[in-house]
């Protein structure tokens, strides 16, 4: 019973993340005071006006809804952790990256 209950909480935080990485154009998993979540903020607000910020140390489930970011990533295991348009981008690096190439702009256009 303890491992049907498991697997129905990982199957429910599962079709959460999917429905809250899905409900804005960016979506920013985060802590509070972490310098590159906050450089990331900063970037992609001035990118979209429709930007999500998920603040995981502030949230009573935050540390399942991390292992669960972890899990649908394949081991990205650091904050931040961004979606745009429902598609994992990585973290601050790989975000910074792909804007420097226009590829940010070029994905919040479609």
């Amino acid at each position: 019973q303890f491992l049907y209950f498991i697997g129905n909480l990982l199957s429910i935080m599962s079709g959460r993340l999917a429905q809250m990485t899905g409900a804005n154009a960016v979506v920013i998993f985060s802590w509070v005071r972490c310098p590159f979540c906050r450089k990331a903020k900063d970037l992609l607000n001035g990118l979209s006006k429709d930007v999500a910020v998920y603040e995981l140390d502030q949230m009573a489930d935050g540390n399942a809804l991390h292992q669960e970011i972890i899990s649908a990533t394949n081991g990205h295991d650091t904050v931040p952790a961004i979606w745009v348009r429902n598609q994992f981008v990585g973290g601050f690096s790989d975000v910074d990256a792909l804007h420097k190439q226009g590829k940010i702009a070029q994905m919040l256009a479609e």
